[in-house]
């Protein structure tokens, strides 16, 4: 080996040690519940500008991860498998602030005050929620957040949910049509558009539960501070710029506000965590 190859070689050496690290992708789930119908594929392409905005806030690649399945987004959790997490089940992202250590960065403006609604037929003979008792009821998902206010709820009315008829539906929007055929003496939902539509056409609302805040954004507590501090500020920068508005738009959101983290392990004490 010449002495001219031998320079070379050590030079590039050198330089290679040198180089700093690649960044790894900072690696942000994205949960919209699993009672809705929204695919895989739909999340990655709302959030893509999104993504890029955080992107360039902390100078490293944002890889966007849906999780549309509850078990999943646990493991995740658990592991601290993700840099930053949207998680629309509270319970979920309550459990990881309490047991990973995870923080709260943002509640998502309009839906700080989410309701579990039971529903009932025009032509159901309930006097009032005491009536509930040995009902036939149909709910969403057992894990979903609607599922877990309503078990919440009925305690509060001194019922035992371990015998009560609960009966638990992967969609939302398809608990109209089982009310409406006489599957089910009371539907439970909390989605507005449903609620909404149930009204129009004379249905009725027995009660609803206590309002809870979903659609969380929660960081990993292994994400160093200043990436912590820049993510939180693009988020509740969204709503000041042209630009940020048009992200909004095209997640489907207002906006961004900060939250109490200690009035939220409240929360989760009420709803049995």
């Amino acid at each position: 080996m010449t002495r001219t190859i031998r320079l070379l070689l050590a030079g590039a050496i050198t330089c290679m040690a040198a180089a700093p690290a690649l960044a790894q992708d900072l690696v942000f789930a994205v949960n919209e519940g699993v009672t809705y119908r929204i695919t895989p594929h739909e999340t990655r392409d709302r959030y893509r500008e999104l993504g890029d905005a955080l992107g360039k806030a902390v100078r490293r690649n944002v890889r966007i991860q849906p999780v549309d399945h509850y078990p999943t987004l646990q493991r995740g959790l658990t592991t601290k498998g993700y840099d930053l997490a949207y998680v629309h089940p509270t319970h979920h992202a309550v459990r990881a602030m309490r047991d990973q250590k995870y923080q709260l960065v943002a509640l998502t403006r309009g839906f700080t005050d989410y309701r579990a609604r039971f529903l009932m037929r025009k032509d159901t003979v309930l006097a009032g929620p005491g009536d509930l008792k040995g009902r036939a009821m149909v709910m969403p998902d057992a894990d979903s957040i609607t599922a877990w206010m309503v078990r919440a709820t009925l305690r509060d009315l001194g019922l035992d949910t371990r015998i009560e008829k609960l009966a638990t539906t992967r969609y939302q929007d398809g608990i109209p049509f089982m009310m409406e055929h006489g599957f089910y003496d009371v539907g439970i939902t909390a989605a507005a558009g449903v609620v909404r539509d149930w009204e129009a056409k004379g249905g009725r609302v027995l009660l609803e539960s206590r309002p809870v805040p979903i659609k969380l954004l929660i960081a990993s507590p292994e994400l160093p501070t200043f990436e912590f501090d820049r993510i939180q500020q693009t988020f509740l920068d969204l709503e000041r710029s042209d630009a940020g508005r048009q992200i909004l738009a095209r997640i489907g959101f207002a906006g961004f506000t900060t939250g109490d983290a200690s009035q939220l392990g409240d929360l989760g004490r009420w709803l049995g965590l």
